[in-house]
């Protein structure tokens, strides 16, 4: 049997609703802006509409959500919505009521992603992974013996809060010196506007690397820098198989991968050196919908 669910993907910046296959093929999709919505009625009332334009006639009974929150077992309300805070202490069985009728399935939304890809995925075949996302902010999910590594209270995996340098910003982030406030993509559009005018985009500042632009260079270097502080330290505290790495960033300059894993290699005990292995997610800029779709079938299931 061939079985249909909807997969949401909340993130920061979009929410994206698809109709997933059991084969983990997306249908259809709809996306809208998360930062349009200012109340979780109106929020929930899109969601619930760009359920009916993917699914017009409910072929689908079961919705798997992928939240930018924590997410410990059985977990019961929602807390640490850093970039949506009228969700804040939001409890599950409310979030749950907004979709009457459907079985509905929650997680960590790297988590979901970082599921598929170890499963099905990228990193299928390996028993222990990170998938690392760096998109508006950055976040993990890590794969234990196959599982989620979810950690006492729900945070592990939360590794955009790890200090990777003592250079400071002004990014919003809870610690300066972390990896989000140096090394997400509102940072890199943040650096590119300060070169290049409030107009600039993240892609422009990747154009002007590209193109041997030396203060482009300085940012990304620095980039790469940081970023692999974060792979070497993650090498040698938890030691994976395998590190996928996804989000819009990583997915428009995938040739960065191979600079971090040099930068690593640099910054790991010797008989690691040729043990960094670094690879792009399968699943590209639907993983989060996709990953959704993956928890509701298989968490109904009892599998993760």
């Amino acid at each position: 049997m061939n079985e249909r669910v909807i997969g949401v993907d909340v993130g920061g910046t979009n929410v994206r609703v698809g109709l997933v296959e059991n084969g983990l093929s997306l249908t259809r999709k709809e996306t809208a802006r998360t930062t349009e919505y200012k109340k979780p009625d109106d929020f929930f009332e899109s969601i619930l509409g760009m359920i009916k334009k993917v699914d017009p006639d409910r072929t689908a009974k079961k919705i798997g959500i992928g939240l930018p929150v924590p997410w410990p077992d059985n977990a019961e309300r929602i807390v640490d919505v850093t970039n949506i805070p009228w969700l804040e202490e939001m409890s599950v069985d409310t979030l749950r009521s907004y979709f009457p009728g459907y079985q509905v399935f929650i997680d960590n939304d790297v988590n979901v992603v970082a599921l598929l890809e170890a499963h099905s995925g990228a990193a299928k075949g390996f028993r222990n992974s990170i998938y690392i996302t760096v998109s508006t902010g950055v976040g993990s999910g890590i794969i234990i013996d196959n599982k989620v590594l979810r950690g006492s209270h729900g945070y592990a995996g939360e590794i955009g809060s790890m200090i990777v340098s003592s250079h400071k910003t002004n990014h919003p982030s809870l610690y300066d010196g972390s990896l989000e406030s140096l090394c997400s993509g509102q940072v890199l559009e943040a650096e590119s506007q300060k070169l290049y005018g409030v107009d600039a985009s993240a892609a422009l500042l990747f154009e002007r690397y590209q193109k041997s632009a030396e203060e482009a260079e300085k940012v990304i270097d620095l980039w790469v820098e940081h970023f692999s502080n974060a792979i070497a330290s993650l090498m040698q505290t938890i030691d994976p198989d395998i590190f996928v790495l996804g989000g819009a960033v990583i997915h428009h300059n995938p040739w960065l991968i191979e600079k971090v894993a040099e930068s690593t290699r640099k910054k790991v005990f010797k008989n690691l050196k040729d043990k960094i292995n670094i690879v792009i997610n399968q699943y590209s800029a639907d993983a989060g919908v996709i990953g959704a779709g993956y928890l509701a079938i298989h968490q109904s299931e009892g599998e993760i």
